[in-house]
């Protein structure tokens, strides 16, 4: 616990590469300064919305990364939190000890008072009607959105609760203390329905699969637990990261999950079998948040270093991880995969080259293909 919030409080203060390295998958990466903290989409998925370091937050395009809105000096610290509503009507930032609510031109339409500290996340429920924000306190808040008044004081943990968010189906909250336990809340009435042991540390983050069932906890364990809401038991328990696991996402098919580190790096994990797919670690600094796209198709990530970075989910991350023996040694055993011969015209060469990039591309299909149709089957794959 000590080292994570001081690590917050610092803020606040082709064939050859196939042989040769592995590739990164970066679609996009942009050095931002003042640094990104936090970051979340529109629901139709055609706005980024950024949260700074400086108190301020931005508005940007998601694959150029360029700015459509700027509101500076949005809070007087690190905009710790932010989100648009599911009618897209209106943006809630947090930062500091409140929670501000802007039009889509950036003007001020009211401020949500209620924390003493400073606020550690938020989020809508998927109506719209409700939101709830955590801080250094046992109990978190739950809001009635369109009045900006407290609805609820959550009382039930035993130490600091960081961490809650909504069911995609406006039945339940989750959320994680550092009393090690991840609670279930029936939203109506507001009582605890189910209580999971949870980690041997901190929990930082919280997040439920899209079908409601499965709520994953990310802590300073470096580990993510899956639960099993239905059947009230502990499902995965996912090991890998060297350090401090800060959030994780669930794919918006929820047929993955992606897990955000103080450890530089980020692991992109099947949901059902718990395996993971990929190590991804072409950063530099730690992970600060990770959110998928709302087509699935990629997902984006910050850095302590204020990098935001874009990231494929590209099937060949699948095709590696299930078929990289047969793969690589079809590739190997293809004459036109040779590296430039004796003699072989550079027009020759780039010719074959394009040749070879299509084969590639063919026989990646063909893997990916295959990948769908068995993982399908089994209910691992979208």
């Amino acid at each position: 616990m000590k080292k994570s919030i001081l690590f917050i409080v610092a803020l606040i203060a082709t064939f050859p590469a196939l042989v040769s390295q592995e590739p990164t998958y970066i679609l996009q990466r942009k050095a931002f300064k003042p640094g990104i903290i936090s970051i979340s989409f529109s629901p139709d998925g055609n706005l980024l919305l950024a949260g700074f370091v400086d108190g301020s937050f931005q508005v940007l395009d998601p694959l150029s990364f360029q700015s459509t809105l700027e509101v500076k000096d949005a809070h007087p610290k690190p905009v710790t939190a932010l989100q648009m509503t599911p009618k897209m009507d209106f943006i809630l930032t947090a930062g500091a000890n409140t929670i501000k609510r802007w039009d889509r031109d950036g003007n001020l339409e009211g401020i949500y008072n209620g924390h003493a500290t400073t606020i550690w996340n938020f989020d809508i429920s998927k109506d719209g009607k409700s939101a709830v924000s955590t801080a250094f306190n046992k109990s978190f808040i739950l809001w009635d959105v369109e009045t900006r008044t407290i609805a609820a004081h959550m009382r039930g943990h035993e130490d600091v609760c960081l961490t809650a968010c909504f069911s995609d189906n406006n039945k339940l909250i989750a959320s994680g203390s550092n009393d090690l336990t991840v609670k279930i809340w029936d939203l109506e009435s507001r009582e605890v329905i189910t209580t999971f042991p949870g980690p041997t540390d901190d929990i930082y983050n919280v997040a439920f699969s899209p079908d409601s069932r499965l709520v994953a906890a990310a802590s300073a364990e470096k580990s993510i637990r899956i639960f099993n809401i239905e059947e009230k038991k502990l499902v995965h328990i996912l090991k890998g990261h060297r350090d401090v696991v800060r959030k994780v996402d669930f794919s918006p098919d929820g047929s993955f999950l992606v897990s955000a580190s103080e450890d530089n790096s980020l692991m992109l994990w099947e949901t059902i079998s718990g395996e993971r797919i990929f190590h991804f670690t072409d950063n530099e600094g730690a992970i600060l948040d990770v959110k998928f796209h709302p087509d699935g198709k990629s997902f984006y990530s910050v850095s302590s270093l204020g990098e935001l970075t874009r990231w494929e989910m590209d099937p060949e991350i699948f095709v590696l991880h299930y078929y990289e023996t047969p793969y690589r040694s079809e590739l190997s055993a293809d004459p036109i995969f040779e590296p430039r011969r004796n003699g072989e015209s550079r027009k020759d060469y780039e010719a074959r080259q394009k040749t070879a990039d299509q084969l590639k591309t063919e026989i990646l299909e063909r893997y990916y293909k295959q990948y769908l149709e068995e993982h399908t089957k089994s209910g691992a794959a979208q």
